[in-house]
């Protein structure tokens, strides 16, 4: 009766590690997936006239920069600069949301955070 007890522990301890395992092998692939993601990931604005375009990495870093031409001839350089500027926040904060939403899309559906 014994060996049949340590049998049965055996086996359902056998049945938890693999349940571990595959739980590990899940967030694994999620974690490599939310990585990809990041290191690709590409957010662009426009000013509310579509005059400036700025593109950030997942770093907030300014990647891209598209000018209107027409823009460059008729602004001063500090309404043209102000536009950059407010063009590049609103690329950074959408960056900021869309890094949210991936992060949120990765998390264990039992993770109370």
């Amino acid at each position: 009766m014994t060996e049949t007890a340590d049998r049965a522990a055996s086996q359902a301890l056998r049945n938890d590690l693999e349940d571990v395992y595959g739980r590990y092998e899940e967030l694994r692939s999620g974690v490599d997936e939310l990585q990809r993601s990041l290191a690709t990931m590409q957010v662009s604005a426009e000013s509310s006239d579509g005059a400036v375009r700025a593109t950030v990495n997942a770093d907030g870093e300014l990647i891209g920069l598209q000018l209107d031409h027409q823009a460059c001839r008729e602004w001063n350089v500090e309404t043209l600069a102000r536009v950059i500027v407010e063009t590049v926040q609103h690329a950074s904060a959408g960056k900021h949301r869309q890094v949210e939403r991936l992060v949120t899309t990765h998390r264990p559906p039992d993770d109370p955070a």
